[in-house]
């Protein structure tokens, strides 16, 4: 995978850049505008580059048992043969395309967990600790939109990428 394609196609890397530059503009930091852009920047980056690294143990994290029991699915429906490689182009394209949405959504799973968790701290420190109990409760709302939801999407896109498994007798 392309560490730009990625960050180019994950809602959850543009969310986290634009909380990390909200929080530069805000903070007490004297940034020039194209280090405060770029240090912005730094935070998606890195995660991007993370969930690239460590996809495969991320994913086990997040849906294992959803992998697994697709992954008894195809091999019920396929045998010991490896279809992806035997596949045509256009299934694979499409199974590649399906393994890059999944991407997406891990992306955004781990952006709303980092904004969620480091959301009271940011707070605190540009308004105090009065604000920053309130803001657990805008905590809570980026985890459950961000994270949580992401979250099942993910799954259930795991769960659909059995049906580009299927196997069509067109001998």
């Amino acid at each position: 995978m392309q560490l730009g394609k990625q960050i180019q196609q994950s809602w959850g890397a543009l969310f986290l850049f634009i909380y990390a530059a909200g929080f530069l503009y805000l903070s007490s930091f004297e940034l020039s505008k194209p280090v405060h852009l770029f240090a912005a920047g730094v935070p998606s980056v890195f995660l991007v580059f993370l969930s690239v690294v460590f996809n495969d143990g991320l994913m086990e994290f997040f849906a294992g048992d959803v992998i697994e029991e697709s992954f008894n699915r195809i091999d019920g429906r396929t045998g010991d043969d490896e279809f992806y490689w035997d596949a045509d182009q256009d299934t694979q394209d499409r199974i590649d395309r399906m393994d890059g949405k999944a991407h997406r959504h891990l992306v955004t799973v781990l952006s709303g967990l980092l904004i969620g968790v480091s959301l009271p701290f940011a707070v605190n420190d540009l308004y105090g600790l009065t604000y920053a109990v309130f803001s657990l409760i805008g905590s809570l709302v980026v985890i459950y939109l961000f994270s949580y939801r992401e979250y099942r999407n993910l799954r259930q896109v795991v769960k659909s990428s059995v049906k580009l498994y299927d196997i069509t007798d067109e001998d």
